[in-house]
């Protein structure tokens, strides 16, 4: 670890006792569920939860740090309890919002996964949490005997990743416009989580649940994370993995494998994966020409495109594009 690293130790069923140790260790403000910390020193965090049922919490994070600071979470393993965390990181003005939906995530584990994630200099992050205990979980939604009722009552840590659909895009977006006003935003928060549950309850329910991995050691989870974010920060250029080796100190066969055992792919077809679906996203909801979003996402020309771009969805980004137009409530 960096010796200018901060760390920062939380724990996720009880974050009045992670608010005690911020203010203790960097002085910040504390007003019941609401933690404040803004200096020249450690830069901006602010962290806001509500607790709507006993140990069911929602929240939402916001820092841009002028030093790093390493987020440890870990919990004292009590009750079995989900997390989902969904979010991004970037910018949030709209000159730069391209790069924050590159960096849009959901991440779901039990209260047995550990992990640790580094956060970077002056980049402005932004994340929503539910925290669920497992015996409250069909209160609000549909558990039959599928693959996420199996998974919630496992014991082993399990980590689940999946990018973001429009469904969930669309939700980050209303809660990013709704977080500002303190009138909605207690109950926009708790029903926008729980909309992301139900929408992963309905992807386990049609599709089962492929991107689950056990028992992954923290360290290789942050590096993933790290890995990761280097691969889609600039979805215009394909990784280059003799430069990723060197980075991360380790083989090329060893890095392959440590990222695909979290996110089910290769690392170059993951980055392809990504660019594509970036592209319907722009396809769908923005006014841009094809060719501009082809030369924006590194395809090499139009064609070579919309070669690539019907392999995966099986219809042209033309055929996407007019959908969108005749019937913009489906797509937008």
């Amino acid at each position: 670890m960096e010796d200018n690293l901060l760390e920062i130790r939380t724990d996720e069923t009880n974050p009045i006792s992670s608010y005690e140790l911020i203010k203790k260790d960097f002085g910040a403000s504390v007003d019941g569920n609401h933690l404040r910390l803004e200096n020249d020193k450690y830069g901006k965090l602010d962290m806001i939860y509500y607790e709507y049922f006993p140990k069911l919490i929602c929240g939402v994070t916001n820092l841009k740090l002028n030093v790093p600071i390493r987020i440890l979470n870990s919990t004292e393993k009590k009750e079995k309890y989900v997390s989902i965390r969904i979010g991004n990181s970037g910018d949030f003005t709209s000159e730069t919002k391209k790069k924050s939906t590159f960096m849009n995530s959901l991440y779901v584990y039990n209260s047995n996964q550990e992990f640790y994630i580094d956060y970077p200099v002056d980049q402005s992050i932004r994340w929503y949490y539910l925290r669920i205990p497992v015996h409250l979980m069909d209160k609000f939604i549909y558990l039959p005997n599928d693959a996420l009722n199996e998974l919630i009552h496992k014991d082993e840590a399990w980590f689940y990743y999946d990018s973001l659909t429009p469904d969930l895009d669309k939700i980050i977006s209303e809660l990013d416009f709704f977080i500002q006003d303190p009138v909605m935003q207690k109950g926009i928060l708790f029903s926008k989580m729980i909309e992301v549950l139900n929408i992963l309850q309905k992807r386990s329910h049609e599709n089962g649940l492929e991107n689950v991995v056990y028992g992954v050691h923290k360290n290789d989870l942050n590096l993933v994370f790290r890995l990761k974010d280097d691969i889609l920060s600039n979805l215009n250029e394909v990784p280059d993995l003799k430069v990723l080796v060197k980075k991360y100190g380790m083989s090329e066969s060893k890095l392959q494998k440590t990222f695909k055992k979290v996110y089910k792919k290769p690392i170059l077809q993951f980055f392809n994966h990504h660019r594509l679906e970036e592209a319907q996203r722009q396809v769908i909801q923005t006014e841009k020409d094809l060719s501009q979003i082809s030369f924006e996402l590194g395809f090499t020309d139009l064609t070579h495109f919309s070669k690539r771009y019907f392999s995966k969805f099986g219809e042209r980004p033309s055929v996407t594009r007019k959908k969108s137009v005749d019937n913009p409530l489906t797509f937008k």
